[in-house]
């Protein structure tokens, strides 16, 4: 019989790859669940709810999915934030604005299928990082 030897610490190799996939697999969590509920035909009648948190500077999640042709409530979690947020989508003249504390939300339908770039359109906020996407889909 063989045995191997174990030292008994786990080497800096693994805990860097353990926290590496960690990394990797929560933002893609948060994209997914976003996904589902805005692309979601089961029930056609309520609008598709999509959350965005709004922090100091960032979206999370930066890229969202709805369905063309669908109404959608975009909801601005400002709520752990520390300053006013706002999210405006310019190629289709929308804008929701979150103090700091605070959740604001709107419904919003588009028609047509593309990518539409998102920021926080505050002084600074977009230049810090404060961007994101939203792609409409054909159903």
């Amino acid at each position: 019989m063989v045995q191997s030897k174990k030292s008994g610490r786990d080497s800096p190799f693994s805990f860097m790859m353990a926290f590496s996939l960690a990394a990797v697999a929560m933002p893609s969590v948060t994209m997914a669940q976003a996904q589902v509920s805005a692309l979601d035909p089961s029930n056609e009648t309520k609008p598709a709810e999509v959350r965005i948190v709004s922090t100091e500077f960032r979206f999370s999640p930066a890229t969202v999915l709805v369905a063309a042709g669908r109404v959608v409530t975009l909801v601005l979690d400002n709520s752990g934030a520390e300053t006013e947020h706002g999210l405006f989508v310019p190629g289709l003249g929308f804008r929701l604005q979150a103090k700091a504390g605070e959740i604001a939300r709107k419904n919003i339908l588009v028609e047509k299928p593309g990518k539409y770039d998102y920021n926080c359109d505050l002084p600074g906020h977009r230049d810090a990082g404060m961007t994101g996407t939203l792609i409409v889909v054909d159903r």
